[in-house]
């Protein structure tokens, strides 16, 4: 049964973020619910089946914008391992830190991505004033939510 939940979650996350970016994004920005999610899981399971998840999802978001195929899935998987790592020293089971570690993540990401683009790609890949300053404070939202629902859940 855990399986089939793991694989539930998976695809609805998947279908979240391709529906939101495509359909709600404005001027850029849109949550980036994986990279959001990644980071929960790190917060709740651990390292290694954040670093998983985030690896699986960043491949599907490389597939939804093809600038810097494997960027994402290295990148999100880095999120895991860090996030997964910060758990042992900051309390990211609270709705406030696990936010400001999202926040704070995601800068990190957009900084990378871009030092990435000017690796492989030769141009830093900047992504626009209103999606690096929208975006990481829709992820923290993102990630309060989630962590929100997955509490509620695991309570019942």
């Amino acid at each position: 049964m855990n399986a089939v939940r793991a694989a539930v979650l998976l695809a609805a996350a998947m279908l979240l973020q391709w529906w939101w970016s495509a359909h709600l994004a404005y001027w850029g920005a849109a949550p980036q619910f994986l990279f959001a999610l990644t980071i929960l899981i790190a917060a709740r399971r651990g390292p290694v089946p954040a670093m998983l998840i985030g690896w699986m999802w960043g491949l599907y978001a490389d597939v939804l914008r093809a600038d810097l195929f494997g960027a994402d899935a290295l990148l999100y998987m880095l999120a895991g391992y860090v996030a997964g790592q910060f758990r042992s020293q900051v309390d990211l089971e609270a709705t406030g830190p696990l936010a400001a570690a999202v926040f704070l993540l995601s800068w990190v990401y957009f900084l990378l991505r871009g030092a990435l683009g000017s690796i492989f790609a030769k141009s830093f890949l900047w992504a626009g004033w209103i999606p690096a300053l929208a975006t990481p404070l829709l992820n923290a939202v993102a990630a309060a939510v989630a962590a929100e629902l997955w509490d509620t859940r695991r309570a019942r």
